[in-house]
């Protein structure tokens, strides 16, 4: 009794205790299951329903999320140690650190925009392209796959630095990186371990190089720091979940269901952003 009763004195001033824990616990629950191993498309929906916790207040929400992010990057890269492809990894990160850069500046205009619209048709923008890229990108995949076309992907430094800078940034302003890493890393057809071991240390490296610009930008202020206590809980089960899951899960079913969750969730951001941008 006395835990429910603490975690609602950590909800943020504002918001609803119950609907915050919901939402917010469930965003963490869903975001450990992903980043562990299962579906890891499925992780980037609880970025929506974080905002929704957080009564849209997206900074808010982006402030809560790193912390749980990093919580679970521990809990992962303890259950997949060594099983990356460092290869992978390096060749990922010098595009990586320049697109969170990059993405520091991003926050910077917003700060300096003022105006919530002018913020708002941004975050839209962005949601709608890497929406359009993801569904894209599962189009392409099927119809590899009806030609027999499943020959591995190996790629260059320019890939990986090109699609470090783009997940560096994308990353950076929404959490929303997944379906750029997946596009990347599933068309080598990796070893189902291998691959979200791939995404584990990448990921592992790259929240806590933006833990520079989200302080600098004074996204870990106090209030997102004690609604994280509330959630950390949900987001190491939902860890632990995810790693159970997804040793049950076969080859071939696996990549099924990553392609239907990059699908399902590119078709989401395309629908939620559209509105905001053409309405």
């Amino acid at each position: 009794m006395w835990q429910a009763a603490l975690a609602f004195t950590l909800v943020p001033e504002g918001l609803s205790p119950v609907t915050f824990l919901l939402l917010g616990g469930l965003s963490a629950l869903v975001l450990g299951a992903g980043k562990a191993g299962f579906a890891g498309g499925v992780g980037l929906l609880s970025v929506p329903l974080m905002i929704h916790a957080c009564g849209g207040e997206t900074k808010l929400a982006l402030g809560i999320m790193l912390p749980l992010l990093i919580a679970c990057d521990y809990v992962s890269i303890a259950l997949w140690w060594r099983r990356w492809d460092w290869r992978n990894v390096r060749l990922l990160l010098g595009g990586m650190v320049v697109g969170v850069a990059a993405g520091w500046v991003t926050l910077y205009l917003f700060d300096e925009l003022g105006a919530e619209a002018g913020k708002k048709v941004t975050n839209a923008a962005l949601s709608f392209s890497i929406g359009l890229i993801a569904l894209g990108f599962v189009g392409l995949q099927i119809f590899r796959s009806l030609r027999g076309e499943l020959t591995p992907f190996r790629p260059s430094l320019l890939h990986g630095s090109l699609t470090g800078w783009g997940a560096g940034l994308t990353s950076t302003v929404s959490h929303a990186a997944g379906p750029i890493v997946t596009m990347y890393l599933l068309p080598q057809r990796l070893p189902k371990g291998r691959y979200v071991a791939t995404t584990v240390l990448y990921y592992w490296i790259g929240n806590q190089v933006k833990l520079i610009p989200y302080y600098e930008r004074k996204m870990l202020a106090l209030p997102a720091l004690a609604a994280d206590l509330a959630l950390v809980p949900a987001v190491v089960g939902g860890a632990l979940l995810g790693f159970f899951l997804h040793n049950r899960v076969n080859e071939k079913v696996f990549r099924v269901i990553v392609h239907a969750m990059l699908g399902a969730v590119g078709l989401h951001l395309v629908v939620t952003a559209a509105p905001k941008l053409f309405g």
